[in-house]
């Protein structure tokens, strides 16, 4: 695609073919009707299901859907790559969303019209399902962020989040490649700077969240994430 366009969404993928139809049948509705120019970068994260085919298959016939695909790195590097070919393409805002397809797609039309005036737009989740570990964890996160950063934001990892590309841009030369929650660390940026955030929530789809389990992946990864939290506080 030649043209620059104004907003670019970026998706993480990883085993989740079921779920990408229904995702892209019910977003690419709400984009058109911004009126913008816009594109998709989908990231496969070296998906062992049918979802890199899947997508470049509906690639073919869609000019607005880039798909891109890598080793398996993890959620965190996959939304990384995503943020910044996004920027290489001339995003004047970004949005991420997952491709689990497990928040409304209602909640955009808010961030979207707010966005003159603000540098971050988040929406807040009004429910997540998550196991008791996991949520321990996500508790200690944001109680991290306000320690490190400052108040403002409860979901700090908040994977509904539009975002102006220049400010986010000095952020990304920030972050470690291999992040296991960059989101976290983009939010405490746009917190330590002072960027002008925006705020409101989220609901779940009717069928439901999928539990998020604790295991030894997360839990590693979690740490990682709290030491690289300390280090973006000093940088």
């Amino acid at each position: 695609m030649s043209y620059k366009p104004e907003l670019v969404v970026v998706i993480p993928v990883y085993n989740e073919a079921e779920n990408l139809p229904a995702l892209l049948e019910d977003w690419q509705p709400v984009f058109q009707h911004t009126g913008v120019p816009y594109k998709l970068i989908l990231i496969d994260d070296g998906s062992k299901d049918n979802s890199l085919r899947l997508l470049q298959t509906l690639a073919a016939g869609d000019p607005t859907l880039e798909v891109y695909t890598q080793p398996n790195a993890g959620h965190g590097p996959a939304i990384l790559n995503g943020y910044h070919r996004a920027i290489d393409a001339g995003a004047g805002w970004i949005f991420q969303i997952d491709s689990d397809h497990q928040l409304q797609t209602t909640a955009f039309r808010q961030l979207w019209d707010n966005r003159t005036g603000y540098d971050l737009l988040l929406a807040q989740r009004t429910r997540k399902y998550a196991s008791p570990g996991r949520q321990w964890v996500s508790r200690f996160a944001g109680w991290s962020v306000r320690l490190l950063f400052g108040a403002g934001v409860s979901d700090i990892n908040s994977p509904y989040r539009l975002m102006l590309s220049t400010a986010l841009q000095p952020a990304l030369s920030k972050i470690p490649a291999d992040s296991f929650a960059p989101n976290v660390l983009i939010t405490s940026w746009f917190v330590k700077k002072k960027y002008r955030i925006f705020i409101t929530t989220v609901h779940p789809m009717d069928k439901g969240l999928r539990q998020s389990r604790m295991n030894r992946y997360f839990l590693r990864g979690a740490l990682r994430s709290f030491r690289q939290l300390i280090l973006f506080r000093i940088k």
